[in-house]
């Protein structure tokens, strides 16, 4: 049945208009399996009220709809948190319900997907990383409404146009690559699924990080690698450990490989074999016929370290070693302050001469005291010299 706008770009067309004069799809297109029906209205707790139209994409942790905005009329891409492994299935009212034993992680992975929404939201002068407009409960489920962005992903634009120089790609990538830095240092988001797939390139020139919301919702340790970009995936997300900015740093410098060289780099466990004193298959991009610098290959082969810790810790690090980012300036210190006083040191006290005082009077009255404390020897001495006086005549 004909809907009476297009589901693919949202044109009002009116009723029975079988292919959109705007787009040319095809307007009676359905939605498929679990998927919200075209047509559904979602209904934020803000009041704002969102038209679906046709699932754009679905993967392992959810289901993006390209969406209409039914008061002001733009354009949104919302994102349903729609996690695979827990086998949910929509309900006729549509309900999204997991599996009973998958219950506590679907409620995990929500709660975390809302709570990066949110962090994504605050996060909107980041010019790089889509807009997030809204997010909200419904149906048992979560959504994020996100900016639409018209443009071509960086893997649409491989396979059209075929690779490119490195010095031409980060002429364009720096500026994006820069917004990736602050957005981990802002926000600590780790995106987790950056590949030519999610980056799109944007009519102005400029890139954008996409697909949001859902890369750390399921991270259990359970059954990751099936929902892994492999080639773009690092080590560490094999066992969902000791992640951080180098995690997406690594996605980054694997993308940057692809689109000079137009071939996906060996997954990772496939390069352990490294590790083990055997060659690494992953082969220096001059190798494939790529344009590239020695240095700056240098540099990019270290941003695909295979072990966390063999590679640039932040992407602001790679940026610098490339020279497209100065170093970090360590403020200069201030005037040093005054010494400290030495503690001060209370005098000596005057010590008293043995025989003679200031006072005029003081050696009457030691003598006054003594004769005062020793009365049985004045007594004697007194006795001897009376008796010198009269036996020495």
């Amino acid at each position: 049945m004909a809907h009476t706008f297009c589901p693919h770009c949202m044109t009002e067309t009116g009723p029975e208009v079988q292919i959109c004069p705007n787009c040319g799809g095809d307007t009676s297109v359905q939605n498929v399996g679990s998927q919200l029906p075209v047509g559904t209205v979602l209904v934020s707790p803000g009041g704002h009220s969102y038209l679906l139209g046709a699932a754009k994409g679905q993967g392992g942790f959810g289901i993006t709809y390209i969406s209409r905005d039914m008061e002001s009329g733009r354009l949104a891409a919302i994102k349903e948190y729609h996690p695979a492994r827990c086998q949910p299935r929509r309900l006729e009212d549509g309900t999204l319900q997991p599996q009973t034993e998958s219950a506590e992680a679907y409620r995990h992975g929500l709660t975390s997907f809302l709570r990066e929404a949110g962090m994504l939201k605050a996060a909107e002068d980041i010019p790089s990383v889509v807009d997030v407009l809204d997010y909200f409960e419904a149906n048992g489920t979560a959504y994020m409404v996100m900016e639409y962005l018209q443009g071509l992903t960086l893997q649409r634009l491989v396979e059209s146009q075929g690779t490119t120089s490195f010095d031409e790609l980060m002429g364009q990538m720096t500026p994006f690559l820069k917004d990736i830095a602050a957005m981990h240092s802002k926000t600590e988001l780790i995106h987790r699924d950056i590949a030519p797939d999610n980056i799109m390139l944007m009519p102005d020139g400029t890139f954008k990080l996409m697909d949001f919301g859902c890369a750390r919702a399921m991270e259990d340790g359970k059954s990751m690698t099936v929902l892994l970009k492999p080639g773009f995936a690092p080590l560490e997300q094999y066992t969902t450990h000791g992640q951080g900015p180098y995690t997406d740093l690594y996605a980054l410098c694997a993308t940057i490989y692809y689109c000079i060289t137009g071939q996906i780099p060996p997954a990772a466990p496939d390069r352990m074999v490294a590790l083990q004193g055997k060659p690494d298959p992953l082969r220096p991009p001059s190798e494939l016929g790529a344009e590239i610098g020695q240095e700056e290959e240098q540099v990019l082969m270290w941003g695909l370290g295979l072990q966390p810790g063999s590679r640039p810790q932040t992407v602001s690090e790679f940026l610098v070693r490339l020279g497209l980012e100065a170093p970090p300036m360590h403020p200069l210190p201030l005037e040093p302050p005054d010494p400290p006083k030495p503690h001060p040191i209370d005098p000596e006290p005057p010590r008293p001469d043995p025989v003679t005082y200031d006072r005029k009077g003081s050696q009457l009255e030691a003598v006054k005291t003594f004769l005062q404390k020793n009365k049985l020897l004045v007594g004697i001495a007194a006795a001897v010299i009376l008796l010198l006086l009269i036996f020495g005549r």
